[in-house]
């Protein structure tokens, strides 16, 4: 007969949020194992690091194992690592659990249908782009991305403004539950196990297309919409992408960039002071603050930069081959899009592409035509031809 190992969501760790399910469970169980944090569960349970859990688990005494995990086995768990290492042991069951999310919300008295729910515990990555595009977003924390951090990256961003709630060792005697500022927390030391609800009334949908007369423009050049959408289909951006914009300007293609790249960040790289001010303005105007502006000079400002996985280059300052180059010897299947509207910017991209070993090379032109009322009529006006240069990422099959 095959040995039954239960791995069992423990809720907020205490006996107090166990569901009838695990408490059954954990009473035909032969042995039970646990990390420290979930011992006080019951009193037989054996106290092992979270490492040792499976090894331990497959060596115990008996027929059927129980393993606590904290929260649920669905959420942000390690519940499947284990389940991976002890199936082919025995029988693996998984027993839900009360997940913080849930726990949570319910001490707030909100719901959590419409949240965005996002990890940071021990994962790199930014919680700016879910608050930028959502109302309500839920945070777990922990490690060098704690409460304090996570609430200082809002404030630097322009979002200190913002409500949060914050959740401290919830279920415990020690739990803590208040409601302020991004800005107040941030100045608060707080403990590893913490989660947010972070409460952003005026976020921006990341599927609204931006419209050229959205921004703010004065003087400066903007590359226009129909361009932008042509030009962030070939980038073929993902939600968690790293994007860098190359001569951002007033950051038209720069906010789009930031909507397709809605779990990433985008460093928009602009050397214009009237640029950098519109930039800036139109990053608050339009909810962009995944977005961060980096003042200087191509490829010098690129530098310090973390690898891209997508680059759009809109102006190079005469350092094209230099940027490219940059951004493949930082991740050698980097996308690129490079827009030109002079044939010697055309020519120059194109032999740089192709020596420094870019795959999948393709130039398009797009010629678009806008209608405007005269009278009663339609007339069609063009606009300027642009040149649309793409490479990188897997090659062609």
């Amino acid at each position: 007969m095959a040995r039954i190992f239960y791995i069992i969501g423990a809720g907020m760790g205490t006996p107090d949020t166990l569901t009838g399910e695990a408490r059954r469970a954990l009473d035909v169980a032969d042995a039970v194992l646990a990390t420290h944090r979930l011992a006080s569960i019951g009193p037989e349970t054996q106290i092992c690091p979270f490492t040792e859990l499976a090894a331990r688990a497959v060596g115990a005494n008996g027929q059927t194992v129980a393993v606590l995990v904290s929260g649920d086995v669905g959420f942000f768990s390690a519940a499947a690592r284990l389940r991976e290492q002890l199936a082919p042991h025995g029988d693996v069951r998984l027993v839900c659990g009360l997940s913080s999310l849930q726990y949570f919300c319910a001490k707030l008295g909100v719901s959590y249908d419409d949240a965005c729910v996002r990890s940071l515990h021990g994962r790199a990555g930014s919680i700016l782009g879910a608050v930028s595009y959502h109302k309500k977003v839920f945070v777990l924390t922990g490690g060098t991305q704690n409460a304090q951090t996570v609430c200082r990256t809002l404030m630097d961003a322009g979002l200190g403004g913002l409500t949060v709630h914050m959740g401290e060792n919830l279920g415990m005697e020690s739990e803590r539950v208040q409601t302020a500022t991004a800005e107040a927390l941030a100045a608060q030391p707080c403990g590893d196990l913490v989660v947010l609800l972070i409460a952003h009334p005026d976020a921006v949908s990341a599927a609204t297309p931006l419209r050229d007369s959205m921004f703010t423009r004065a003087k400066v050049p903007m590359t226009k919409e129909e361009v932008r959408w042509t030009a962030c289909g070939r980038l073929a951006v993902q939600p968690g992408d790293t994007v860098w914009d190359v001569g951002a300007g007033t950051g038209a293609m720069t906010l789009e960039l930031a909507r397709r790249a809605c779990d990433g960040m985008v460093y928009a790289v602009e050397r214009d002071a009237d640029a950098l001010a519109l930039l800036r303005e139109n990053r608050r105007k339009l909810g962009g603050y995944n977005v961060q502006v980096i003042a200087g000079h191509a490829p010098k400002a690129l530098e310090a930069l973390p690898a891209p996985d997508c680059v759009f280059v809109g102006g190079s300052g005469g350092a094209m081959r230099r940027i490219l180059e940059l951004a493949r010897s930082k991740n050698p299947m980097v996308r690129v899009v490079v827009t030109a509207i002079a044939l010697e910017t055309l020519e120059e991209t194109r032999r740089a592409l192709v020596e420094l070993g870019f795959s999948n090379v393709e130039v398009s032109q797009l010629a678009a035509a806008r209608g405007r009322a005269v009278g009663p009529y339609t007339m069609m006006t063009a606009l300027n031809p642009v040149f649309i240069l793409s490479g990188g990422g897997q090659d062609a099959e």
